[in-house]
């Protein structure tokens, strides 16, 4: 868990692409939407990696997210029931079911369908506002956290030295 951290933050106030960073909390958040457990949510977990992103990011967000996702579990039922059940869509979905192991996804589970259609629609607007979040961070917030006499007392605390030491173990290996 520290390592996780220590490469979140090293890729945070490195030179890394703001969009990677950004990539991964987003797929995060589509993977905390998606109930795991099923073939669709380890389809987009396995997709994730061969995309590129930060993985710590990822991992991170995707624990973060779910613990705020049962406030959104009767939405996510809503959404994924009036889905399932246009009738545009009936046969499509009954083409789908039909598939071999294509049924293991739980695509007709509302809770499912709903976190993982309302995970993609969400998926731009958190990339693109993380984005901006980061250059402003870099920019702005950085340099002066950096400075600040809390952090300097806080590199006291061995805990936190321990993981100011991976920072600068992962730093001295990014470049």
């Amino acid at each position: 868990m520290i390592s996780f951290i220590a490469k979140l933050l090293v890729a945070l106030n490195s030179n890394s692409r703001p969009g990677e960073l950004a990539s991964g909390i987003a797929f995060g958040l589509l993977l905390a939407f998606i109930p795991s457990g099923n073939l669709l949510w380890f389809a987009v977990f396995i997709i994730a990696f061969f995309i590129k992103h930060n993985i710590a990011a990822l991992l991170l967000s995707m624990g973060l997210f779910r613990l705020f996702i049962p406030i959104f579990d009767p939405m996510l039922d809503r959404f994924g029931g009036v889905v399932l059940e246009l009738s545009v869509l009936q046969n499509f979905f009954t083409v789908l079911y039909n598939i071999p192991f294509l049924s293991y996804s739980n695509f007709n589970n509302t809770v499912v369908m709903g976190g993982f259609l309302l995970g993609i629609i969400f998926w731009i607007p958190v990339f693109s506002l993380f984005t901006v979040l980061i250059k402003i961070y870099r920019k702005k917030i950085a340099p002066k956290v950096a400075n600040s006499k809390i952090v300097k007392f806080l590199k006291k605390i061995p805990i936190v030295s321990k993981i100011s030491a991976s920072i600068q173990k992962l730093s001295f290996l990014a470049s």
